[in-house]
């Protein structure tokens, strides 16, 4: 194919405009992507304000707690810790550190139970051996906001949700599905106790996401730049100046 304008000449050949094609969608999709993204962070971000400002919700066993309605809640809950078995959430950083998020259960005054998030603690020098972590004893009040467990994207392989073992290594926490296969009774979202609380570890939850809207948008500036970039390459490369002799020739 050729095409002539003015005194340049535009001829591309066919499995490299190919090529140019298939990467330009592949990084106007990147950005559209991240585009996204950023409008997800920001409404979930907005979320947590609006919901972290609700009324306080006491975690009866009424069976009130909405999974989504009630996500980032401040509540309480009046019982005592269940002894017997933990779960840890691996590849939890702190600080730059690694380590888990520790999930311990708390039986309430109604018989039904939930599930702390008591904090972050650190691997400690060797992954063969799991931390301990002692429970508080006796009946009390636990105050916090209510959250899912933090989610790590691709799991490969079954999780160990049926172990018997007291602490149980998880590469990621699904709620339901530890209650169905364990027979629990728990609230469909866990309650984050606050930095003061009787069992807390290391406190590391913010209302601020990890990566802000703010930095997906630079990420989608990136790849659309990069699109960009790549069109100039692709007319550079395949468009040249018809020299005056040449012209001249061809009439």
């Amino acid at each position: 194919m050729q095409l002539k304008v003015g005194s340049f000449l535009f001829t591309p050949s066919l499995l490299p405009t190919l090529a140019f094609f298939l990467l330009l969608m592949g990084l106007l999709a990147l950005g559209d992507w991240q585009l996204d993204r950023a409008q997800e962070k920001q409404a979930l971000l907005e979320a947590k304000q609006m919901r972290r400002s609700a009324a306080t919700l006491l975690l009866d066993g009424g069976g009130q707690v909405d999974p989504v309605l009630d996500r980032f809640r401040p509540a309480y809950a009046e019982g005592h810790y269940v002894s017997g078995q933990q779960w840890l959430l691996d590849n939890r950083l702190y600080q730059g550190l690694a380590g888990y998020h520790v999930f311990s259960l708390f039986q309430l005054l109604s018989g039904k139970q939930v599930l702390i998030n008591r904090g972050w603690v650190s691997v400690g020098q060797s992954r063969q051996f799991l931390p301990d972590l002692p429970l508080p004893q006796g009946q009390m009040r636990l105050s916090g906001h209510l959250d899912s467990p933090a989610s790590v994207g691709l799991v490969l392989g079954e999780q160990p949700y049926d172990s018997i073992a007291e602490r149980v290594l998880l590469q990621n926490l699904d709620v339901a599905m530890l209650d169905e296969i364990k027979n629990l009774d728990l609230l469909p979202l866990t309650l984050v106790i606050d930095a003061d609380q009787k069992g807390v570890l290391q406190y590391d939850w913010s209302a601020i996401e990890h990566i802000s809207p703010e930095k997906h948008l630079g990420y989608a500036v990136q790849w659309f730049a990069l699109a960009v970039a790549l069109l100039i390459i692709y007319f550079g490369v395949n468009t040249r100046r018809i020299s005056t002799g040449a012209s001249s020739h061809a009439e």
